[in-house]
């Protein structure tokens, strides 16, 4: 369903399958920290795809800072 390349600078490219355009460029963590690693990278390119999923948290913000948990809809 989404899959995902790293360039040689880090940056991280996702896609849709099936889609030539990436939806996400993310050169550094979503708060300005860098990857300093293509395993950095591919590791929070993979919690990115696992986020899909509902149950999942969101991929980090930064370095050292855990996935925020999702607010889970309340069925009364």
């Amino acid at each position: 369903m989404y899959r995902y390349e790293i360039d040689d600078n880090f940056a991280v490219f996702g896609y849709v399958d099936g889609q030539t355009e990436p939806v996400l460029f993310q050169p550094d963590y979503p708060n300005g920290d860098k990857f300093d690693s293509i395993e950095e990278a591919d590791q929070w390119a993979k919690l990115w795809i696992e986020s899909f999923s509902p149950d999942k948290p969101f991929a980090p913000e930064g370095k050292n800072i855990p996935g925020m948990q999702k607010e889970q809809d309340v069925v009364e």
